[in-house]
């Protein structure tokens, strides 16, 4: 009881503040009751300001629209929100300046994401650590989502994220075998975006950048189609009607243009080979279904050469929805 108590009164406090912050120009809270690092930086700082205002803003009127269990969760996932928020944003006031400009501008996109359609129950689950193994200090910041919502099971999919995520986290901290007589410095972030193709669906855009030694980083963004009425990842199969002719149609309008992206961002020679390109677009990671477009994404190796970065490919819906299943996720 005293925990529902605290997410209420949170989510009442949070909906009660954009107006007086907007009049006095300030961030959503009193700067004069800044208790910590965090809120300090933001008052500091009248970007950050803003883009604090600009989130409230966002949860405030998503909060607006919400009741019951809804109203609820979300008040929940934003007070753990701030919670991962204060542990991550560390440092100097430069590191913390950076880490609440990324994490801001994230978190609002996704509140607005919350806000157009049905609530999808979608909270964030983060891993943060700090350490040093030999001379190697490391840091790891990995945001993934968990889906809580009551239409469907997500149990899969959710143990598919955060397996992900772990898998990550171990990846980039130092082994005793990592070269730790030398100094170095690890680090692995990860955050992820939410785009609505339908009503009943969502899009995880897994976006990853770390160094763990080398020449240089590495990063990329692989996207997870996730059915909310079923509660299951949706490969492309599930979203085109049975058939290869989607196959040949999206090899078509890849190889046509990456073709004119070559020109001036060489890849490889072997990029735009039939089989192997009809190969890589079943993978599901490439596909990023937007609220108004398709996103082919293809990251660094997978077409080119590291120096040439990721490749992207946008396809309006007009030329897709033909080859939508009828009972798809993306056609309801």
């Amino acid at each position: 009881m005293a925990a529902d108590m605290r997410i209420v009164v949170v989510a009442l406090a949070l909906a009660a503040l954009p107006t007086a912050a907007l009049a006095q120009g300030g961030p959503s809270f009193d700067c004069t009751k800044a208790s910590n690092a965090i809120e300090r930086a933001i008052c500091e700082n009248p970007a950050l300001a803003r883009a604090d205002r600009e989130m409230t803003a966002a949860y405030s009127a998503l909060s607006a629209k919400l009741v019951g269990p809804a109203k609820d969760h979300l008040a929940k996932d934003q007070v753990g929100w701030i919670g991962n928020r204060n542990h991550a944003c560390a440092g100097d006031s430069d590191a913390i300046a950076d880490c609440l400009k990324v994490r801001y501008a994230a978190r609002t996109a996704n509140l607005r994401v919350f806000a157009d359609g049905v609530y999808p129950f979608i909270s964030e689950r983060a891993i943060y650590k700090t350490g040093k193994v030999g001379k190697i200090t490391y840091s790891i910041d990995t945001r993934y989502p968990q889906f809580d919502g009551p239409t469907a099971d997500f149990s899969v999919v959710n143990r598919t994220f955060a397996a992900d995520a772990k898998k990550s986290d171990e990846e980039a901290t130092p082994k005793p075998d990592s070269g730790v007589e030398r100094e170095q410095t690890w680090s692995y972030e990860q955050a992820f975006a939410l785009h609505r193709p339908s009503s009943s669906a969502v899009t995880v855009a897994i976006n990853f950048y770390g160094y763990s030694g080398g020449a240089h980083g590495f990063g990329g963004t692989a996207c997870v189609l996730v059915d909310l009425h079923t509660g299951r990842a949706v490969e492309p199969g599930g979203v085109f009607s049975p058939g290869d002719a989607w196959q040949k149609l999206m090899v078509g309008i890849v190889t046509a243009d990456l073709k004119k992206q070559f020109v001036k961002n060489p890849g490889f020679d072997d990029a735009l080979e039939p089989a192997s390109l009809a190969k890589m677009l079943r993978d599901p990671s490439h596909y990023c279904w937007r609220a108004d477009r398709l996103e082919l994404i293809f990251n660094a190796y997978d077409v080119g050469p590291y120096s040439a970065g990721a490749y992207q490919v946008m396809v309006p819906y007009s030329r897709l929805r033909p080859l939508f299943r009828i009972d798809g996720p993306l056609a309801r």
